[in-house]
């Protein structure tokens, strides 16, 4: 996805190919590349290279030869940056769509779980109401008792299934050492 740079050359920056590879990164330069503002900008990018840096390109030879072993070994380094956000963070190297519908996923999400909490507690209380019988105050005041119940019910069931899972991780995980330990000192 490299593409020639502004004096026709390739670009030899394994960061800067390795950049360009990702597909939202792609997908933005040809968004700025399409766009007449960005056309216009890389334009006058364009015109001021060609004024102000291509006549001097030839005397800073001599003087790039002497720090190009540092400009590459920098390339390198920030390369394998990279390479550890690829390894670190798998979804850069996602569709463009795909990063955009994650982002907007955990976004939104305390907004669906607020939602989806609103409507347990609606429903639970709309069935405590229909239990209760009637329709006055006396009742509602019989279904949101109860609805309290009914809920710290459900947590209270909740989180002691989630720590009796966590239990029995942790007694997977202590076995496995005391095993680890046993073969360990056996040897």
């Amino acid at each position: 996805m490299v593409k020639p740079t502004v004096n026709g050359d390739k670009s030899s920056s394994h960061f800067i190919a390795h950049v360009t590879s990702y597909p939202a990164v792609a997908d933005s330069l040809d968004a700025i590349e399409n766009n007449p503002y960005g056309k216009k900008g890389i334009e006058l990018a364009t015109e001021g290279y060609n004024k102000v840096v291509a006549p001097v390109v030839p005397y800073a030879q001599r003087p790039y030869g002497y720090v190009a072993p540092y400009v590459q070994k920098a390339d390198e380094l920030a390369d394998g940056g990279l390479t550890r956000v690829d390894n670190t963070f798998p979804i850069v190297k996602q569709d463009t769509e795909k990063i955009k519908g994650t982002i907007l996923d955990l976004a939104f999400m305390p907004l669906r779980m607020a939602n989806q909490g609103k409507d347990y507690l609606l429903s639970t209380y709309s069935n405590e109401y229909k239990k209760c019988g009637g329709n006055g105050y006396i009742a509602g005041g019989k279904a949101v008792i109860t609805t309290g119940l009914v809920v710290t019910s459900d947590s209270l069931s909740w989180l002691a299934d989630y720590l009796n899972q966590k239990k029995e991780e942790g007694k997977e995980f202590a076995k496995e050492k005391k095993d680890a330990a046993k073969e360990k000192a056996g040897n």
